[in-house]
């Protein structure tokens, strides 16, 4: 299990854009992915939870990935948070 707090860059937060490419990624990995936000722990699975979760922008959240392939999906994960998932942030 790898536990790691990063920021989101994005100014709107997890919008649709962001939270259709964060879905695509989690699809990708073998391993679970908790999102924790404001003490609100999620389970995300999909889209619909990632918008669930209410992220707003320029805050700060812990993920944890759980699984065979969890360092090289946190690795991509702190990517993607780093880059705005592509957006101008």
């Amino acid at each position: 299990m790898i536990k790691q707090s990063v920021r989101v860059v994005n100014s709107t937060g997890l919008h649709a854009r962001p939270a259709a490419t964060l879905a695509k990624i989690v699809k990708k990995y073998e391993s679970s992915l908790t999102l924790i936000n404001n003490g609100k722990e999620i389970h995300i699975k999909g889209m619909m939870s990632i918008l669930g979760a209410g992220v707003k922008g320029n805050s700060t959240i812990d993920l944890t990935c759980d699984g065979q392939d969890e360092q090289a999906f946190m690795t991509e994960l702190k990517t993607a948070f780093a880059e705005g998932f592509g957006e101008a942030c």
